[in-house]
């Protein structure tokens, strides 16, 4: 990010609406800078209502997982800010500018990304394409595996025994490498399979409230490293003095099941909804 000199009606027009999101169960960033893009400006119209979001080149989710449980020995990681490793072509680094200072006395700055945004509706495809289109021209042989085995920037992967699983995950490491992509938050269901990884880019206790080191968070669910189990972890709230049908809703909406797992548990809450109404 740069400053510019100046502040006039269109950059006041561009700027990024941004706030920081405290997470304390977080093993690496406990504060992180949200960009709302999808704010409206008086015009009504948000930065992310004139971008275009770019086609989907990933498997879907379910598939991802899936592929990831056939595996005798696994592992996970994920790409260290991976969006902040991607920059945006010159021409179009104007369009990503934000409001800035550090006190409310301090006059204002305009500064002007020069990397993929988290926030943007574009930002997944544009980290995502960029990543593969160096791996296209780079590792071609390796690479379909590479890619089948990512979703945006986490890695689920394995090896029908230690050595491959060791060699597979040194030929990821030193492949993303290279452009400047750090993988990071390690985890296997085989600890020698991560023998000589440093103890700093090891997932430990990445979900506080479960006092289990061997429980990491990877694609939504909680994964039991020491039982090779997936699990879900429903972060519920204690029940409002009130209850109300948003608040109903809002507790549904709370439990991700990306594989369909408890399937009937949410068709239940759903009929649930449908009587209060």
């Amino acid at each position: 990010m740069h400053k510019l000199d100046v502040v006039d009606d269109a950059v006041l027009y561009r700027s990024l609406p941004h706030h920081p999101v405290f997470k304390e169960s977080s093993t690496t960033t406990k504060v992180r800078v949200v960009f709302d893009a999808s704010y409206k400006t008086s015009t009504a119209v948000s930065l992310n209502d004139t971008l275009l979001v770019g086609p989907v080149i990933q498997q879907p989710l379910v598939i991802t997982i899936i592929r990831f449980r056939f595996h005798v020995i696994t592992f996970v990681a994920d790409v260290k800010k991976m969006y902040r490793q991607v920059l945006h072509y010159p021409i179009d680094q104007h369009f990503l500018r934000i409001l800035f200072r550090r006190t409310p006395l301090d006059p204002i700055d305009t500064c002007e990304f020069l990397t993929v945004t988290y926030g943007t509706i574009a930002a997944p495809y544009l980290a995502t394409r960029t990543l593969y289109s160096w791996l296209w021209m780079n590792f071609m042989e390796a690479v379909q595996a590479v890619i089948e085995d990512f979703y945006v920037d986490d890695l689920l992967s394995g090896a029908t025994n230690l050595k491959d699983a060791i060699e597979k995950r040194h030929k990821i490491t030193d492949m993303f490498a290279i452009p400047g992509f750090s993988l990071r938050k390690w985890a296997s269901n085989v600890p020698e399979a991560l023998i000589d990884v440093p103890s700093e880019d090891l997932a430990i206790k990445p979900l506080h409230n479960l006092q289990d080191d061997q429980f990491v968070s990877t694609l939504g669910v909680v994964w039991d490293t020491r039982m090779d189990m997936l699990r879900l972890n429903v972060d519920m709230p204690l029940p409002a003095v009130i209850l109300t049908k948003r608040k109903v809703i809002c507790y549904i909406a709370r439990i991700f099941d990306p594989l369909g797992l408890v399937g009937l548990v949410i068709a239940a809450t759903k009929m649930f909804m449908q009587r209060l109404w």
